[in-house]
């Protein structure tokens, strides 16, 4: 009677012989720490950031946040009450194609900010990190379509901190970017602290009464 050797073990016993090391994989998230700033049903402690526009529609269903143009062809942010400066943030995002959104991080009135792109469209990115009014991309992300589910919600997360700030971006638990941005002619590219916001953006990229769905967003705020 043969016996049958799983490939797994093949593999672990090979390593062994050999003196390798299995890959190791990314570890997942660890979200001890990270408090709600969406309570499923309301939008309390979010409001527009309409000292930039008043434009984008946003409600609650289904237990998501959905964003959507308004008016046509328009667009704006979702953004809280509350600022935050080094901090990680932890979404579940639900796109269509094509959709244009992101993650804003450190906020300003004017909308300066570092955005974690989530532009589920032709020639966009997903994991990049774009500052507007702030030069555009300081990092872009090749591989963060491979890691997205254009089905399904995907678990994103993104850690800023320090000053200026290392940005690292994860889709799902890989990490697909991790930049260190750079002082701009001897000044801060975004001041340091600001509020956290999601994006409808205006234009094309976006499939007509289609909505950007946001499950789940969590922060935790960082010791300095």
């Amino acid at each position: 009677m043969k016996t049958l050797i799983p490939a797994c073990s093949l593999i672990f016993l090979l390593c062994v012989l050999t003196g390798l090391q299995a890959p190791a994989a990314e570890s997942k998230a660890d979200l001890t720490g990270f408090v709600d700033l969406f309570d499923g049903k309301t939008l309390n402690g979010w409001h527009k950031l309409t000292s930039y526009n008043d434009y984008g529609q946003w409600e609650v269903i289904g237990g998501a946040i959905a964003g959507d143009q308004w008016p046509e062809g328009e667009g704006g942010l979702l953004v809280t009450e509350k600022s935050f400066s080094d901090f990680e943030v932890y979404a579940e995002v639900k796109t269509t194609y094509p959709q244009d959104s992101g993650l804003f991080l450190r906020v300003q009135p004017n909308v300066l900010s570092y955005q974690i792109t989530i532009d589920h469209r032709p020639t966009g990115e997903i994991g990049g990190v774009y500052t507007p009014l702030g030069g555009g991309f300081v990092a872009h992300c090749d591989s963060g379509f491979t890691y997205w589910n254009p089905y399904d919600y995907n678990k994103i997360r993104a850690r800023i901190e320090g000053q200026p700030p290392h940005i690292q971006v994860w889709i799902g638990d890989q990490k697909v970017n991790d930049y260190q941005d750079v002082m701009v002619e001897g000044k801060y590219r975004v001041p340091e602290s600001g509020v956290l916001g999601i994006q409808v953006h205006p234009g094309e990229n976006w499939k007509k009464g289609s909505k950007v769905l946001f499950r789940k967003i969590m922060v935790k705020e960082l010791k300095k």
